[in-house]
């Protein structure tokens, strides 16, 4: 298993509220764009479903990374899934490289990415990969 680490800018967040309840709760849907850098360089598109309560918060939804990890370029997909107070100053997600997305020089990519938001507001990403000739 090899690792890389990144941190990343928000270059865009365009979300759209879809439907809200009388309770406060409500729904939306986010396009977001970034740019990693670090030993992961490359940009990412997503999309995003978000349910919002009082004072916490759940998105699910997925994206397309376009990156070059240690000499190898090409693309993959994360799976995102994450719950929390909408308080928490900081946070973090783990998610999880949709098998047979990898493309390129990473083909064959698995495995799971860390990302914690720091206090500051900074955010650092964690990417815990292998790349296999053949998918098991």
């Amino acid at each position: 298993m090899s690792t890389a680490t990144a941190s990343f800018t928000l270059d865009s967040w365009d979300e759209d509220e879809w439907q809200e309840t009388p309770d406060g709760m409500k729904f939306s849907r986010a396009s977001v764009t970034k740019t990693y850098s670090g030993e992961l360089e490359g940009t990412s598109r997503a999309q995003f479903l978000f349910a919002y309560g009082k004072g916490g918060a759940g998105y699910v939804g997925h994206e397309v990374i376009e990156v070059s990890i240690g000499g190898s370029k090409g693309s993959f997909m994360l799976q995102h899934q994450a719950v929390g107070l909408m308080s928490d100053e900081e946070g973090g997600a783990e998610w999880h490289i949709v098998p047979g997305t990898g493309t390129e020089g990473l083909a064959g990519i698995q495995g799971t990415a860390t990302m914690r938001k720091l206090e500051d507001g900074s955010h650092t990403f964690t990417l815990n990969y292998e790349l296999l000739d053949e998918l098991v």
